[in-house]
Order: structure tokens, then sequence, then C-alpha cells
């Protein structure tokens, strides 16, 4: 076996242990009749994130429906040349988080689970909205003015920087 032979076993078994990490069955639950529910890494952190996120916002996307109905509905006003319409939004955001593997996500839950699939997605995406309405949030707290183009920089890699700062900062205080 040569060396890049080697090499590249080496980050294929990496690849394939990480990919068993945040995706296999860590935890597998027996159910009636023999079968048995795998949870993976990522489902156990993601849905009480989820949960955690929709009960701190007060049930946000529960209590703000009927608003972002009202808001995708509404005509956009001709003094407004500059500005987006409702549904024009709406179709921004989703592109921005939506992505191919969610498409072929939805089809391959429809074709496995059937339609009682399509009830749990629409539970988890109101779990996941709120997550999301936390991550932009706070991205909109931490961003930064760019000193060099002058636009604004941020996301999580800011927040969560500040977070580990903020930690810092006081450990060494309580040190001194």
């Amino acid at each position: 076996m040569s060396f890049f032979e080697s090499i590249g076993d080496f980050f294929l078994k990496l690849i394939h242990f990480i990919y068993n990490l945040l995706w296999g069955d860590l935890i597998t639950i027996p159910l009636p009749g023999g079968s048995s529910l795998g949870l993976s890494l990522l489902v156990i952190i993601l849905i009480p994130a989820g949960i955690y996120c929709t009960i701190r916002t007060r049930f946000l996307p529960f209590r703000l429906f009927p608003e972002m109905i009202r808001t995708v509905t509404e005509k956009k006003k001709v003094t407004h040349k500059h500005h987006i319409s409702g549904v024009q939004a709406l179709i921004v955001s989703t592109a921005t988080r939506v992505g191919m593997g969610n498409l072929v996500g939805v089809v391959a839950a429809i074709s496995a689970g059937g339609a009682g699939a399509v009830f749990w997605m629409w539970i988890i995406a109101l779990l996941g909205s709120s997550t999301a309405f936390v991550e932009a949030t706070l991205a909109q707290i931490y961003k930064e003015k760019d000193p060099l183009y002058g636009g604004y920089r941020g996301g999580p890699a800011y927040y969560i920087h500040h977070l580990f700062m903020k930690k810092k900062n006081i450990r060494e205080r309580s040190v001194l």
C-alpha cells in the first residue's frame, strides 16, 4: 500500500467515524413488535434545543403565525419603490435556508413514512424556526462593522467568539 493510499484510507475512516458519531444510532430504543428506533447525536441535541428556544421565545412560531400570514399576503405599497414585499422576503429567506438536501429529505421522508411524516416534519419545522430565529437574532446583536469594506460581518462564529471571550474575561477577573 502506498503512502497516498494509506492517507486516503485514514481520511476515509475519519470521515466515516465522524458521520457515524453524528448520524449513527447513538441510542436504540426497543419498540413493540421487535423493531427499534435509533436516535443520532444530532437528533438528541437539536430537538431539545428547539424545544428550549421555543419556550424561551414564548412559543414565537405559534404566537406570530397569524402575523406571518398577514405579512405574506399584504400588497406592496407603491410609495415604497425600493422595499420588498412580504412574499419577496419569504422567497428570499426560504431560498437561503432550504437547500437541495432538505428537498430530497422531504421526498425520502414521505416515501418512507407516508402522510404521518408530513405532520412530524411540520412539528420539527416549527421547533427549528425557533432556533433559526434565535440564531438570526444573535447574529444581528453581535455583528461588527467591517473596517476595510464598510459593510457588516457576523454570524455564528462571531457570537460564539463573544461568548467564549466573555467567559475568559470572567475567569481572568476571578483569578485577580
